[in-house]
């Protein structure tokens, strides 16, 4: 199944780091999964990925290595064949742009 930003399971449309840098697909990846923190085990397919960011399949797999890349998602145990991802919890990117994110959520609620 290939997510749209019109799937009602999609959450980018809430999230303020696409206001501020556009709606390219890596910001609507990493943008969800930003809140996805109180289960830090959290683990998502690319499937799965693709629905929350309202991106299809297809450009999450395009660009879900530069994001390995770049130190913001790590590959974890494949699950029933798929591979799956996290964010970085470790990495200081992950931090920083968690902090930008919050800082942006908050100013938008003022």
């Amino acid at each position: 199944m290939d997510a749209s930003s019109d799937d009602p399971e999609s959450i980018v449309t809430n999230i303020p780091l696409t206001d501020v840098f556009g709606a390219h697909p890596k910001t609507k990846i990493i943008g969800p999964l930003l809140t996805e923190e109180e289960d830090l085990a959290t683990r998502f397919s690319v499937n799965e990925i693709g629905r929350i960011a309202g991106v299809d399949t297809e450009s999450v797999e395009d660009h879900v290595a530069d994001l390995v890349a770049y130190g913001l998602l790590i590959e974890t145990d494949e699950l029933e064949d798929r591979v799956t991802y996290k964010l970085d919890e470790d990495g200081e990117i992950v931090d920083d742009i968690r902090r930008l994110s919050d800082a942006l959520f908050e100013r938008e609620s003022e």
